[in-house]
């Protein structure tokens, strides 16, 4: 159970609570906003001014916990404050699930997505078999969200990720069979498919994490640099100042375009040194990442 429960969380660095621009009002959307452009502080500081009358939203629960996530990814890995605050805001986020008034797909899909960030930062810390139970606590949710996803949108990214994860599983790990049974089924053309649909998105979120799924895919499993070179290509088009996305897309240009690299490498340099809403010591952190080897 572990191999699969890294296997489908694995590419869930940004995986957040996902929703629509109209489902929420005006300060989420700034919220993404500024976690895609790489303006935690400003983020945080929006998250903060809305806790004391959002302190039981599940919604904003899951943004201050996606803040907290991307400080900790920002070189924070073993920050007290920022994990404390993530597994605190994942717990509220959970217990306001229980509210009746919440709407049904919302329930089920952030239901999926709090467990979904649990398996991550279980993984994040080689916790394995807290990462497996997190991870199994969920699959009935995700199963129960298939064929939703034409009347709501988000689902396409879930069921998407579960198909193609799922499907290479049973194609990686063939002493996993067996056990890979008790489960629906994967489908490999099926999940690419769901994602590739939200990639032109008019939702900020859904379309940051499609295209965010897809280069991984491409670039990590499918070792097709071409096409992982187009997903990184949307995302920087519409995300310049966010590091995550410029690393990885200077990753994949140094197997596809090496002039090309070297001047993104440049750029890259100076984004992280002006960056006001980054510390020295985050700073220094993507700096080292760009000089890592992959």
């Amino acid at each position: 159970m572990c191999r699969i429960g890294s296997l489908l969380v694995v590419l869930m660095t940004f995986f957040s609570n996902s929703y629509s621009q109209n489902y929420f009002g005006d300060d989420a959307s700034k919220v993404f906003e500024n976690i895609y452009q790489f303006k935690m502080l400003t983020a945080d500081s929006i998250v903060k001014k809305q806790a004391p009358q959002m302190s039981d939203s599940a919604i904003w629960n899951l943004l201050s916990a996606n803040v907290a996530w991307m400080e900790i990814l920002a070189g924070n890995i073993e920050d007290e404050y920022w994990n404390k605050q993530f597994n605190t805001r994942i717990k509220k986020a959970k217990s306001s699930l229980k509210k009746k008034e919440i709407e049904e797909d919302d329930k089920l899909f952030y239901y999926i997505i709090v467990h979904a960030f649990k398996t991550r930062h279980e993984l994040l810390n080689d916790n394995y078999l807290n990462a497996a139970t997190d991870l199994n606590t969920c699959v009935d949710q995700i199963s129960e969200s298939f064929g939703r996803e034409e009347e709501y949108k988000p689902f396409y990214l879930t069921s998407g990720l579960y198909y193609y994860f799922m499907a290479k599983a049973y194609d990686d790990y063939m002493l996993m069979r067996p056990y890979l049974m008790f489960y629906p089924d994967g489908d490999r053309e099926k999940g690419l498919q769901y994602l590739n649909s939200l990639i032109k998105s008019d939702n900020v979120f859904l379309m940051n994490e499609s295209n965010y799924f897809l280069m991984r895919i491409y670039y990590d499993l499918e070792k097709d640099n071409q096409r992982a070179l187009e997903y990184a290509n949307n995302l920087i088009k519409a995300n310049s100042e966010n590091l995550i996305y410029q690393l990885y897309y200077i990753k994949i240009l140094r197997k596809t375009n090496s002039a090309k690299a070297e001047l993104k490498e440049k750029e890259y340099r100076r984004l992280a040194q002006k960056s006001k809403q980054l510390s020295a010591e985050q700073r220094e952190h993507f700096i080292q990442e760009l000089n890592s080897e992959d």
